[in-house]
């Protein structure tokens, strides 16, 4: 059983190119959208390997790269002194399910920092990573006694051979998900990564979400793995809109009450429409990437039939969706706008749910996690692009009580002054783009704010201000190429309307 817990063609191509070379960087680093393997990953799966972690270990595929077998026997060769306290530790820390127990670790590798120390980061951790914190010393003593850089060397010939049987597939299906989404980029900020490791038990497809980065682990399978794969991907594109567009989501939350009839629905999707919400949706374009009407009718029908109760309804209204030319970020709203609520009723009180989970379970999904105040701010964009600048000032404002931290205040300031600016309040617009510079919250975002005083000075008849406020958008190299444009653009109406001034 499998567990279930980019890109421009060129962008693409080169991110997952390099599976070729397993990646050696830790999951903390500032690697972005890549396919490959993880030393943390491996270090930390060696180490329950080691105390008595034995799960699969009877299956064919240990075979067939040999380097869980290698390990194992050369760790057990070893005489390492920490290993009586891991063994203690894993003893103490043993889920009831495999899957379970070997869960828990690979979220610490997720979050741990590289060798030597595999340190985790400060603040909150997720339950799971937070009961084995403890790991992270008796780790890196292990990590040197056991000598796991070395073995990590040796092993690297396997982990090269494993990743090019995925790669083809991976590559095809991201692709292929991508271009259906019309997904210019990966999200700035944001991680997508694929990570391949050869110690755990086989058949594992697992999927996280730390603040906005999407992970998925996989090890050897005989199963097909390529649709969990593609569906982590459509989640990682779609979760942040429910954020985004939280409003519009909430009109149509009158029918979350037929998913509580779904005896086989994870709970996770009952208790929070939102995600609910992007799982339909994914299994939605899961149906319309079947080439076989046959065999796409029956998936949605299935997945109605499991609680997934938008996806007949996207599946419809993907039709339209095809038929235009916007990327699915900004088709997205008038997507969710376009659900008929009292014909979804119609439609759900003739589905028959299924009241005992298939032989192959929905795992509780992973969530994309944000705080209150980034969520207010999604929240914010979002009913600002649809033009209701009333409830988009009250979810500005209420990030500024939420947080101290300044780049987040900087970015509610952006908004706050982008609807004064709207609204013709040139002074009240001056003086929040100018916070917004202050707090200088994304060298983005930064740049815009100078951009907008240099107008505004410009309207004002302050060539000169205007000017200062154009170079400094210039002077920032995280300026956007828009940006760029808008201020080459005012230093040219700035340097018209001085020369007017003097011949005047």
């Amino acid at each position: 059983m499998i567990s279930r817990s980019f890109f421009l063609l060129p962008v693409l191509l080169s991110v997952l190119a390099r599976a070729a070379a397993p990646q050696t960087a830790p999951p903390g680093s500032s690697t972005e959208n890549q396919f490959g393997t993880s030393i943390t990953l491996f270090s930390t799966l060696a180490a329950i390997n080691a105390a008595g972690y034995d799960a699969g270990m009877d299956s064919s595929l240990n075979q067939r790269y040999k380097v869980r077998t290698e390990v194992r026997q050369d760790l057990a060769n070893r005489k390492i002194p920490s290993l009586p306290d891991l063994r203690a530790f894993y003893a103490d820390h043993k889920k009831p399910s495999d899957t379970a127990d070997v869960s828990q670790y690979i979220s610490f590798a997720l979050l741990a920092g590289g060798p030597p120390n595999f340190e985790l980061p400060q603040g909150q951790l997720p339950p799971d990573v937070e009961a084995i914190k403890g790991l992270s010393p008796i780790l890196a003593r292990f990590y040197k006694e056991g000598n796991l850089e070395d073995l990590w060397s040796r092993s690297q010939r396997a982990y090269t051979v494993a990743i090019g049987d995925y790669q083809d597939a991976v590559i095809n299906t991201l692709f292929e998900a991508n271009g259906y989404l019309r997904n210019p980029s990966g999200y700035m900020g944001r991680r997508f990564q694929i990570f391949l490791d050869l110690l755990a038990a086989p058949n594992q497809v697992q999927v996280r979400s730390y603040k906005g980065d999407y992970y998925v682990v996989i090890s050897p399978t005989t199963a097909p793995v390529i649709g969990e794969i593609r569906d982590a991907y459509l989640g990682y594109v779609l979760d942040p809109l429910t954020f985004k567009y939280s409003q519009t989501i909430k009109q149509k939350q009158a029918l979350q009450k037929y998913a509580e009839s779904a005896g086989s629905l994870d709970l996770a999707y009952k208790d929070d429409f939102s995600l609910l919400v992007t799982k339909c949706l994914t299994k939605a374009i899961d149906g319309r990437l079947m080439r076989n009407p046959q065999k796409r009718q029956q998936f949605i029908d299935e997945a109605m039939r499991e609680g997934f109760i938008l996806t007949a309804a996207f599946a419809d209204l993907l039709a339209g969706y095809e038929k235009q030319q916007e990327a699915m970020r900004s088709y997205y709203p008038d997507l969710i706008s376009a659900i008929d609520v009292r014909k979804e009723e119609k439609r759900l009180k003739n589905v028959r749910f299924a009241q005992a989970a298939a032989p192959r379970v929905e795992a509780a999904p992973a969530k994309m996690q944000l705080d209150p105040a980034e969520q207010s701010l999604e929240a914010a964009e979002g009913v600002y692009e649809q033009g209701q600048y009333e409830e988009a000032t009250k979810l500005f404002k209420r990030v500024l009580e939420q947080t101290a931290d300044k780049a987040m205040q900087g970015r509610a300031y952006y908004g706050l002054a982008r609807i004064a600016a709207h609204e013709n309040k040139k002074d009240a617009a001056v003086e929040l783009f100018q916070r917004t510079a202050d707090a200088n919250p994304d060298p983005a975002i930064t740049a815009w704010a100078h951009v907008y005083l240099g107008r505004l000075a410009l309207a004002r008849g302050d060539s000169g201000a205007a000017m200062e406020q154009f170079k400094l958008t210039l002077a920032n190299q995280g300026a956007s190429v828009m940006a760029r444009q808008a201020a080459e653009k005012g230093i040219q109406s700035s340097s018209s309307s001085s020369s007017g001034d003097k011949q005047e």
